[in-house]
C-alpha cells in the first residue's frame, strides 16, 4: 500500500524535506538560518542528495521554497551554491523555486544561467504549484 500524502524524510537546521509519492512531488523548505560557511552548505546539499536517494527525478516534480532563506550575495558563496543546485534540480521532471522578492527571483536566475534545465523562479506559490501541476497546502511545509 502506498503512503498518501506529504511525509517529512529529511530535516536539518537549514532544510526539510518533504515527499509525496501520490503526486511524485519533492519539496524542500528552506529555512531562515544562515550557513555559517562553505563547507555547512556542501555538506548540507550532500545530505539533501542522500535523503532523496531512493526518489525517482525522472518522474517527480521538485518544489523548493526558499521565502524564508536569507539574502547573500558574495562569489564563494554563490558558485558553492550554484553547483549544489545544479546537482539538485538536475533529472526532475520540473522544478519550482518560491523566494520572497523580485531580488531573489533575479539572483536565482543569474545562478541558474548555466543549468541544463532552467529552473523557474516564482513569488506566488499557487503560480509555482500551478506549473508543477501539484496540489498542495504550503501549510504543511511548516514548523521552523
Amino acid at each position: 500500500m502506498p503512503h498518501h500524502g506529504l511525509r517529512e524524510i529529511e530535516r536539518n537546521p537549514y532544510t526539510a524535506i518533504y515527499h509525496d509519492p501520490t503526486q511524485q512531488l519533492v519539496a524542500l523548505k528552506r529555512s531562515s538560518r544562515h550557513y555559517p560557511s562553505i563547507d555547512v552548505l556542501e555538506q548540507n546539499f550532500e545530505r539533501i542528495e542522500q535523503a532523496l536517494g531512493f526518489v525517482s527525478k525522472q518522474r517527480s516534480v521538485l518544489l523548493v521554497d526558499a521565502r524564508d532563506a536569507p539574502l547573500r550575495n558574495d562569489d564563494t558563496f554563490d558558485d558553492a551554491f550554484s553547483r549544489g543546485h545544479a546537482r539538485l534540480t538536475q533529472g526532475f521532471k520540473r522544478s519550482a523555486v518560491i523566494l520572497k522578492s523580485a531580488i531573489g527571483v533575479l539572483q536565482v536566475g543569474r545562478l541558474s544561467k548555466g543549468y541544463v534545465r532552467p529552473v523557474s523562479t516564482f513569488t506566488r506559490p499557487e503560480d509555482a504549484l500551478l506549473h508543477l501541476g501539484v496540489q498542495l497546502d504550503l501549510k504543511q511545509l511548516a514548523g521552523w
